[in-house]
């Protein structure tokens, strides 16, 4: 094989490993690198597709926010970042090939020239290709503890990135749930509006025929640009809350298209919980940041390991290759000047081993181990501390769900009731057997009801939430 083929061959294997080690990406929309919104193509943009186009599940906005969120993204290339850091970890093992080629040239001319005196002047030309080996075949275990602390570094990304994960999940429930909740709110206030219009028309009539005073028209008017305050208001909290969505479901035109419906206020049945004791086993078995702390804690403890090590001693082998080829042309600067030129080829080679021992460096080594300690006892209680909020989130969680689950159920019975007296006040009024103030405090009551359940039935759906993210599940 000719040395064409020897290159062609060497750039060949250094371009497949570098094809080979590149990481699938998939780069951001292109509506990110404008300056101006308004003239974005629409193709540009990362907008929301729904398998039915219409309908917006939960399950759905969750797997939309995993697959586009960039913020989560990020963590996918973390965990590359930290793959690569443990392979790389490896090459302290092997030997270290440096090859070199050399060109020089060199000028040794005399300032001064006297004819009684002999003054010789030089020009040497030298070339030649090199390559050197070393290769350290013992260094007290030091490489050792640095690649089982890239592996366990590599590990603790993959958690990191699982519990990114799950915050996710649980701040996309949170937001789709707010949507449910000023969807319910939307319809109560129209509802209230319908109510306080329908007396205002039948008070218009009654004042005309001078049966109910100016007053009582003047009530319902005013009862009823409030219930229309209360629309708006839960309006923009609807459209708010979908700005949210679609930010963490990583969508660029930072909004949900008009078009896109959601269902109403979820189930307000509670599902049968398990003991808190299971949930508990669950959390501390699944939790990823929890198992990120204890990646941490290895990664610390041999870190400090390594940091022990580094008092031994290393000991490593080394080769060098060469062959030079080179002329010198020397010329005679007297009366009889001549020159004469000499060409030569050197080849050389030699190899050794060094055993070295550091045996005092200021402390530098002893506090860099110090250091490394303090670091592991630091990773230690963080991992304690971990460990102690993880039970005490899912004791509130737990308890939060429970709470939110009675409060559904006494709320559901405390709405038929207010439901029932608004009914038979009203009806009373229009008999005129009892004051108008008793039926705005009914109606009132009424619309205070069905807000407080539907908040309640939310609240208990977050509360869910909540319970399967401090518990791992997601």
């Amino acid at each position: 094989m000719n040395k064409k083929n020897i290159l062609a061959a060497l750039f060949a294997g250094l371009g497949l490993a570098v094809v080979s080690g590149c990481t699938s990406y998939e780069p951001p929309p292109k509506a990110v690198t404008r300056s101006s919104f308004t003239d974005i193509p629409a193709d540009e943009q990362k907008k929301l597709t729904v398998p039915d186009k219409k309908l917006l599940t939960l399950e759905e906005a969750q797997r939309i926010a995993v697959q586009n969120n960039p913020n989560f993204k990020t963590k996918y290339f973390a965990v590359v970042a930290a793959r690569s850091a443990y392979y790389g970890a490896f090459a302290p093992y092997f030997p270290k090939l440096t090859v070199n080629y050399s060109i020089e040239q060199s000028f040794n001319e005399p300032r001064n020239v006297y004819k009684d005196n002999i003054r010789n002047g030089s020009r040497t030309f030298d070339t030649g290709p090199g390559a050197t080996a070393s290769w350290l075949i013992f260094d007290s275990f030091v490489r050792e503890m640095n690649l089982m602390a890239a592996k366990h570094g590599w590990k603790q990304t993959e958690a990191l990135e699982l519990d990114a994960r799950r915050l996710l999940i649980r701040s996309v429930a949170y937001a789709y749930n707010d949507i449910l909740l000023s969807k319910a709110k939307i319809k109560i206030a129209e509802e209230n509006m319908r109510f306080q219009n329908s007396q205002l028309k039948e008070n218009e009539l009654k004042f005309e025929v001078g049966t109910v005073p100016l007053s009582n028209v003047l009530n319902f008017k005013a009862y009823y640009n409030s219930a229309e305050s209360d629309l708006f208001t839960a309006q923009y909290s609807f459209q708010a809350a979908k700005y949210t969505l679609a930010q963490l479901m990583g969508l660029t035109e930072g909004m949900i298209p008009d078009d896109i419906i959601f269902p109403g206020v979820p189930s307000p049945d509670g599902e049968v919980m398990a003991t808190l004791p299971v949930y508990l086993d669950m959390a501390l078995a699944n939790r990823p940041d929890l198992k990120a702390y204890r990646e941490a804690l290895d990664i610390s403890k041999y870190n400090y390991w390594g940091s022990i090590c580094a008092f031994g001693p290393t000991v490593s082998f080394n080769a060098s290759i060469g062959y030079n080829v080179g002329r010198t042309r020397v010329k005679d600067y007297t009366e009889d000047g001549h020159s004469t030129t000499n060409e030569y080829q050197t080849f050389t080679f030699s190899y050794g081993g060094t055993a070295s021992w550091e045996i005092f460096s200021g402390g530098a080594t002893y506090f860099n181990m110090r250091a490394k300690q303090a670091a592991m006892f630091e990773s230690d209680y963080n991992l304690a501390n971990t460990w102690i909020s993880i039970v005490s989130e899912v004791r509130t969680a737990y308890d939060n769900y429970q709470t939110c689950l009675k409060q559904v159920k006494i709320s559901q019975k405390s709405l038929e009731l207010y439901r029932k007296i608004r009914d038979l006040v009203k009806e009373e009024y229009n008999a005129g057997n009892t004051e108008l103030t008793r039926l705005n405090e009914a109606q009132r009551d009424f619309v205070d009801a069905e807000t407080q359940l539907a908040t309640y039935v939310i609240n208990m759906h977050n509360a869910k939430a909540q319970l399967q993210a401090a518990v791992g599940s997601y």
